[in-house]
């Protein structure tokens, strides 16, 4: 399919004034650390920390709009437990009750992506006294996923959905612990996989995707690798966008072909209300190697590369759309100080760097922005700020239009 391709060095404008505020910088190790995407509600934010809390497996903690933090739940390292949340961002439903997954933990005798991180995983729920329930822990292949790398979606049911990196009931290319999955679990936890991915042309490793639900209930994302086979000397594929129905039937939407296509979809989609989809990808459109870019499906199935990082970024974050068809986004190694930035791509693709993040208000931003309705955004870095921590404990930060 045809390509256009706008230009990232002739369409990159100078960043323009921010206001820039650090919210909270987390102080100690057992407060937790290495914070990830943020829920607001009323004017609080909720998420959690990957590392910290009593047993250093992690933490859920809520942030008021005074500035005051409370740590909700630490995670333990016992057999029933989670530990290592994801990059999130949580749920949170009219009862005030927390959802989220974690990478590890869970059944202990599941091993998955690192035999260091025991378990394959879970889904939690969390009261808003502070109580954990397991909803689900994650077995592996062949009959479950493993890994959750990302938050979840849920429909007006209470019924939650998410992606797991690996598990599933196996891979055609020879991947050892299955190509990833997606799943179901009903508000009772009972989990159901509406579809494990085989990683042939169906797709292969769904990273950090949170999947997309429209108003029928189907399912949208991305895998890293998958798709057509032969864009790739590895024969693994260059990823695809696809969707899910709510029978678990996939329908693969695009196929990445690298070159000057996109090459390695990473962290979900966007979706506007024309029904385009838009996301990140790791590499393609003839730039250097694992450079990223933005690019845009339409309804037609034609893909455009929006945007291309010059340089080598790390992974861009999770895109979020505004009314107004600008998308917003963060790396974790872009910016002046290759110590990671957050921006503002148009709806004609022009980039403006919103903030260049050093190790005083914080490094390394990966999980992506939330926005109210004035426009404010709202993020964290996984380090940086406070230096008790070995390159700081991580912050919270708004950058105001």
């Amino acid at each position: 399919m045809a390509l256009a391709v706008l230009f990232a060095l002739t369409l990159a404008v100078p960043a323009y004034a921010q206001q820039f505020q650090s919210l909270y910088q987390f102080p100690l190790r057992k407060t937790g650390s290495n914070p990830s995407g943020l829920l607001r509600v009323n004017g609080n934010f909720y998420g959690t920390t990957a590392l910290g809390g009593k047993s250093n497996a992690g933490t859920v903690f809520e942030l008021t709009s005074e500035g005051t933090l409370t740590s909700l739940y630490s995670f333990s390292k016992n057999s029933s437990d989670g530990r290592t949340p994801t990059v999130g961002p949580l749920l949170r439903d009219r009862s005030g009750n927390l959802y989220g997954t974690t990478e590890a933990g869970g059944d202990l005798g599941c091993v998955s992506v690192s035999p260091s991180q025991k378990g394959c995983g879970t889904v939690f729920k969390l009261s808003p006294e502070g109580k954990e329930t397991i909803l689900h822990s994650f077995t592996g292949s062949p009959t479950d996923g493993a890994t959750p790398l990302a938050g979840l979606t849920a429909d007006s049911a209470g019924n939650l959905y998410g992606t797991t990196y690996v598990g599933g009931a196996g891979c055609t290319d020879g991947v050892v612990g299955g190509c990833g999955t997606v799943f179901k679990i009903t508000p009772a936890g009972v989990e159901t996989v509406l579809y494990s991915f085989t990683g042939g042309a169906d797709g292969s490793i769904p990273d950090y995707v949170v999947l997309l639900i429209d108003s029928a209930g189907t399912l949208y994302g991305t895998t890293s690798t998958g798709g057509d086979l032969s864009c790739t000397d590895s024969r693994q594929g260059c990823g695809v966008v696809f969707k899910i129905d709510p029978s678990g039937n996939e329908t693969v939407l695009y196929a990445f072909t690298g070159g000057k296509d996109p090459e390695y979809p990473f962290a979900g989609l966007a979706r506007d209300a024309s029904g385009n989809l838009y996301g990140t990808a790791v590499a393609g459109g003839n730039t250097c190697r694992y450079c990223n870019l933005v690019f845009k499906l339409d309804q037609a199935g034609k893909t455009t590369v929006l945007y291309l990082f010059p340089e080598d970024i790390g992974t861009a974050s999770p895109l979020l759309l505004d009314p107004a068809g600008n998308l917003y986004g963060t790396t974790p190694y872009g910016g002046a100080f290759q110590q990671g930035n957050a921006f503002e791509l148009s709806n004609q693709g022009v980039y403006t760097s919103l903030h260049d993040f050093d190790e005083t208000d914080g490094l390394y931003p990966e999980a992506g922005l939330v926005r109210d309705t004035a426009g404010n955004l709202y993020g964290t870095t996984l380090q940086g700020g406070n230096f008790s921590c070995s390159n700081g404990c991580g912050v919270i930060f708004e950058i105001t239009p």
